[in-house]
């Protein structure tokens, strides 16, 4: 069926290039190169905080496009499932030409999928609630819906530049069959910004932001027999036998996180030259379960992060270098109960720090080519610890990544042409694993052994992407882009099909 609909496509966006061949679209070709070259990228990356925006792109674009996705793995995390299969509808606008020293943006996207046989996870946005999930040994294939809006307005006055963004997600998971969780989330960020020129090649900019996340979290049984029990993890598959048992209630389980951001960025105002980064964010999040308005577990997840690079050109051939480092820690705490019979369920005693969370990574790339092709090698180090304290259990593992990516991009009589090619392979350095009193024939035990194997495996990933952009007029350019991966040793299997309008 898919297939169909792209032979379908293509076809009526042949003819309506016959209709338009005479058409001249050469501004429209650069401001997608901008947009899709992978040196631009690497570069980009600096200018999207709200301050810099204005240096981010120098041609106006409004790209629309719907998205299929399938993924398969048999190697994977069971707490994030087998795969996700499903679709997308995103745009995205950038407007630097509609007023006079202001430029806007903004994004919308939605998006509908299926994770496939996610157990041992009925909660959503598992990136930002993690270890502190409600689980079940039974689990299934979960639902999901998410919903994005986001914009900003940045404006120029003489050296300074000022600016505002803000962005609201929502997500929203179910399951129609037992366990039945019902999910729903909402996350509001907001960022402001100053840029100034400090020469007139070189931009300081500082911007600082907030977030505010919040999940209500329920789980039902319809069938009176077969039902599993239901524990809520505290970390590395402990849980407090006080706080778990059945699902009897459609009572909710509460997540709360919120925290500042912050990062300070030295460019130069036209993508040529040095580059530096550095950004600073804290989140404080908390979980109150069934039992008790208490919070049974609080935490803290930090995040360091920082870029350093150069981008050249001479004679028409680009080079340049960029390293990088990502600092993730997370440290948590979870509450000790009594049962005296109060009316408002159990009461909070005392509280103990039992979990820590370290995933650290380190990355240079290097790249050079020309305006139609591009290589870019690079390497990673990342050691990643995970802690439970008592009883102590813990996975450490240290990988390092080596990888290269190849672009061509070529203008057409009819468009332009993008294809690029990515080999990498992980390899294991050091790895270690302790899960104390911990039965491995018990599902929990399968848990650990199952995402520990999942870490510590050692795949060679291709990946191959392409993408073709139509002439049709001088406002609308439609494309269709893929992108396919295989992973060997983790068997993981990706395809994505975009079809889209640029205006």
């Amino acid at each position: 069926m898919i297939n169909r609909i792209f032979i379908g496509f293509v076809c009526c966006l042949c003819c309506g290039f016959v209709r338009a061949q005479d058409d001249s679209l050469q501004v429209h070709k650069e401001a997608i190169r901008e947009r899709t070259n992978q040196i631009q990228g690497l570069r980009n990356g600096f200018y999207t905080l709200p301050a810099l925006r204005p240096y981010l792109y120098k041609h106006a674009a409004t790209p629309v496009k719907i998205s299929y996705l399938n993924e398969q793995k048999e190697l994977y995390n069971p707490q994030l499932g087998k795969g996700n299969q499903g679709f997308t509808i995103a745009t995205s606008s950038y407007q630097n030409n509609i007023f006079k020293d202001y430029t806007v943006w903004g994004e919308a996207y939605y998006a509908n999928y299926k994770a496939k046989e996610v157990r041992f996870n009925e909660t959503s946005d598992y990136d930002l609630v993690f270890p502190y999930v409600t689980s079940d040994s039974v689990g299934g294939d979960l639902s999901t819906e998410k919903y994005h809006f986001s914009g900003g307005i940045a404006r120029t006055m003489g050296s300074w530049t000022l600016a505002a963004e803000g962005g609201y997600k929502a997500n929203l998971s179910h399951r129609k069959v037992d366990p039945r969780p019902s999910n729903n989330s909402s996350d509001l960020e907001l960022a402001f910004g100053a840029s100034y020129a400090v020469s007139p090649k070189y931009l300081l900019s500082g911007n600082i932001g907030f977030r505010y996340y919040k999940q209500r979290n329920t789980l039902k049984f319809v069938s009176v027999l077969g039902r599993p029990p239901v524990v809520y993890l505290n970390g590395m598959g402990s849980f407090n036998n006080l706080l778990s048992g059945f699902s009897d209630t459609n009572d909710a389980i509460l997540y709360e996180l919120i925290g500042p951001e912050a990062s300070l960025s030295f460019v130069p105002k036209k993508n040529l030259g040095w580059f530096a980064h550095v950004g600073y964010k804290q989140y404080t999040g908390y979980r109150v379960l069934l039992a008790s308005r208490d919070h049974s577990n609080d935490w803290t997840d930090t995040y360091m992060n920082g870029r350093f690079g150069y981008s050249g050109e001479n004679y028409g051939f680009n080079y340049g270098f960029l390293g990088s480092l990502d600092l993730q820690t997370k440290k948590g705490r979870e509450g000790l109960f009594s049962n005296y019979g109060h009316e408002i369920g159990l009461q909070k005693i005392s509280e103990v720090s039992t979990y820590r969370y370290y995933n650290y990574h380190y990355r240079l790339d290097l790249f050079f080519g020309q305006k139609n092709w591009s290589i870019k090698p690079y390497a990673s180090y990342n050691p990643f610890k995970e802690q439970y304290l008592s009883p102590f259990r813990e996975q450490m593992i240290e990988k390092i990544n080596l990888g290269i990516k190849g672009q061509f991009m070529q203008e057409l009589k009819a468009g332009l042409l993008g294809l690029s090619l990515n080999l990498e392979k992980e390899n294991v350095l050091k790895k270690a694993a302790t899960f104390g009193s911990l039965k491995q024939v018990s599902g929990l035990g399968d848990l650990l052994h199952q995402q520990y194997q999942y870490l510590s495996a050692e795949p060679f990933n291709l990946t191959a992407e392409g993408r073709y952009d139509f002439i049709v007029s001088d406002q609308i350019r439609p494309y269709v882009s893929f992108e396919a991966q295989k992973s060997w040793a983790a068997n993981r299997r990706f395809y994505c099909l975009n079809i889209g309008l640029v205006f």
